[in-house]
């Protein structure tokens, strides 16, 4: 049986891996941003916001296909 063709902008992100992923982006977020609120006043500025940073990214990466979406609506021109 022959897999249906999808179009470029259609998403379809509802497997257990990209929600396993997910869970595990937003996890790593969570604690590195609350072990960087642990270290502030302990550690150096630099790892402080260092670990800000990377909970940032890991939050970007949990909103991935959220982004992904936003993204190709605005491409296609639907924010105008």
């Amino acid at each position: 049986m022959p897999k249906r063709a999808r179009t470029k902008d259609q998403y379809s992100h509802t497997t257990l891996g990209a929600l396993i992923s997910t869970i595990v982006f937003l996890g790593m977020a969570a604690w590195l941003f609350l072990e960087a609120l642990s270290l502030i006043g302990q550690a150096p500025p630099l790892q402080v916001n260092g670990l800000l940073f990377t909970s940032f990214l890991s939050l970007l990466g949990a909103l991935r296909f959220v982004i992904a979406r936003v993204w190709a609506r605005y491409r296609k021109g639907g924010g105008r």
